[in-house]
């Protein structure tokens, strides 16, 4: 898939750059892309705009493109600020495909190990029983404080504590988020997964939503 990447910009492709900058989380422009040497990419920003000053070299840049049909996000790591418009940019592997459906959402409790991977990462799992928002096309919780955005995990979920059934798949790190309480987040995307392990978690979603409405019918029954 990264040398599809490579081909595919090679003589370049208009794309949605998510761009970092200083004091905001991120900006949304659009630009080109084009293949550069030694893998990477360059990106071409808006030329009526200086944005050397405004980039935060030291975060993600991410690429929104289609390809053969299918939407993708790339995330990118900064290599060089060329000029008031130009990035060289690394890509972190894979790109991943965006859903073209918004899946049904829960607030839930699981038990989920994750690895991160890379050459530079240890294989050690890292084991929590926590609160999660989930969806067949990824879960949110409480951020940990070894994981960066575009980083690749592979997870072993256990929606029911009740069996030794788990669901394993490669995620990836999209975002960092602020809750209603202060607390930081972590969204991940399920980047690679099997499709009945997602009706899984389909199933399982609509399971406890309906626990939760019965749950409330039998309250205001109560009283």
């Amino acid at each position: 898939m990264h040398n599809t990447i490579l081909d595919h910009f090679q003589d370049g492709r208009d794309a949605k750059i998510v761009l970092p900058v200083h004091g905001k989380r991120a900006i949304s422009v659009d630009g080109s892309v084009h293949t550069a040497t030694l893998g990477n990419l360059i990106i071409a920003l808006p030329h009526d705009r200086d944005f050397s000053e405004l980039i935060n070299p030291r975060e993600i840049c991410q690429i929104l493109f289609s390809l053969q049909g299918r939407k993708y996000r790339l995330f990118t790591r900064i290599e060089n600020i060329l000029g008031p418009s130009d990035l060289l940019v690394k890509p972190k592997p894979p790109a991943i495909a965006l859903q073209e459906r918004e899946f049904f959402r829960i607030d839930t409790r699981i038990k989920l190990d994750y690895y991160c991977l890379g050459s530079d990462r240890t294989n050690k799992p890292h084991s929590l029983h926590t609160k999660v928002n989930l969806s067949a096309s990824g879960a949110r919780l409480a951020a940990p404080d070894n994981l960066d955005v575009g980083d690749l995990v592979a997870l072993v979920l256990w929606l029911d504590g009740k069996t030794l059934e788990t669901i394993e798949c490669l995620a990836q790190v999209i975002r960092f988020c602020t809750l209603a309480n202060g607390n930081l987040a972590v969204a991940f995307h399920f980047a690679e997964i099997e499709s009945q392990d997602r009706d899984k978690i389909v199933a399982f979603c609509m399971a406890k939503e309906r626990e939760l409405l019965r749950t409330k019918v039998r309250t205001r029954e109560l009283f």
